[in-house]
């Protein structure tokens, strides 16, 4: 099953979109999703082992996917298999 974890941020503008494209593909997918607090203990030591500097930041089977909005129609394609 694919696995997304999407890197957010209280402060951030653009989390709730991100969050919103990924509400709206588990309407139709089965996917695993997790969503991380940047500044959370597990957020520091996932900012630290992708060197994430930007939120938000999607990772999907161990990797980034996406920096900043994801792409709803890439995402679709990534979580399809799900």
């Amino acid at each position: 099953m694919v696995k997304v974890i999407l890197i957010t941020a209280e402060f951030c503008p653009f989390c709730p979109y991100a969050r919103q494209v990924w509400k709206e593909l588990r309407k139709d997918y089965n996917f695993e999703y997790e969503e991380i607090d940047a500044t959370s203990e597990k957020g520091m030591k996932l900012v630290e082992k992708f060197s994430i500097d930007i939120v938000p930041t999607t990772i999907v089977d161990d990797k980034i996917a996406f920096i900043g909005i994801p792409d709803k129609n890439k995402a679709r394609e990534m979580v399809e298999g799900g």
